[in-house]
C-alpha cells in the first residue's frame, strides 16, 4: 500500500538554472563543494562571478570554472564521494538552494 508524503522534500521544489558555473581542478578531478547544516554539496552558482567570488577562499592553484548544465552538474554531484550528497545553488551563502542527488 503507497502512501503520500504529507512534508515535501528539501529540495525537490527549488528552481535551479538551466546552467550553473562550478569549479574544477584538473590536476586532481576535484571540484568546489560546500557544506551547510550538515550536508554536503557540490558548490554551483547562477553566475560566473559568484564562482571567482567562492574560488578566492580556496587554497588551490590551478582552480578553472566551467559552465554546466543543471543535469550534467547533478552528474558531476552523483559522482563526488560521500559525504557529498546534494548539489548546492550558493548564489545566497546563507540561504543556499540544495537539490539532494542522492
Amino acid at each position: 500500500m503507497s502512501q503520500t508524503l504529507v512534508m515535501p522534500l528539501l529540495g525537490l521544489d527549488t528552481e535551479f538554472p538551466d546552467s550553473v558555473y562550478v569549479l574544477h581542478h584538473s590536476p586532481t578531478k576535484r571540484y568546489g563543494c560546500y557544506c551547510h547544516q550538515g550536508v554536503h554539496g557540490l558548490a554551483c552558482f547562477s553566475s560566473q562571478g559568484g564562482a571567482v567570488n567562492f574560488g578566492e577562499f580556496i587554497d588551490l592553484d590551478g582552480l578553472s570554472i566551467m559552465q554546466l548544465s543543471f543535469d550534467e552538474a547533478r552528474e558531476v554531484a552523483k559522482e563526488r564521494p560521500m559525504p557529498v550528497t546534494a548539489l548546492m545553488l550558493l548564489d545566497n551563502m546563507s540561504d543556499p538552494k540544495v537539490h539532494f542527488v542522492r
